[in-house]
């Protein structure tokens, strides 16, 4: 999900969006509502 910060997660059935935290210089995109 690279790149796709504030579009829906393409997870089938999930109804989160995709956020953008950054991590010692280093961007990461992640659903907050399927993954922990």
């Amino acid at each position: 999900v690279y790149d796709r910060e504030g579009e829906p997660c393409p997870t089938p059935g999930c109804s989160g969006h995709i956020e953008r935290i950054v991590q010692s210089g280093r961007s990461t995109f992640y659903c907050r509502t399927c993954q922990r």
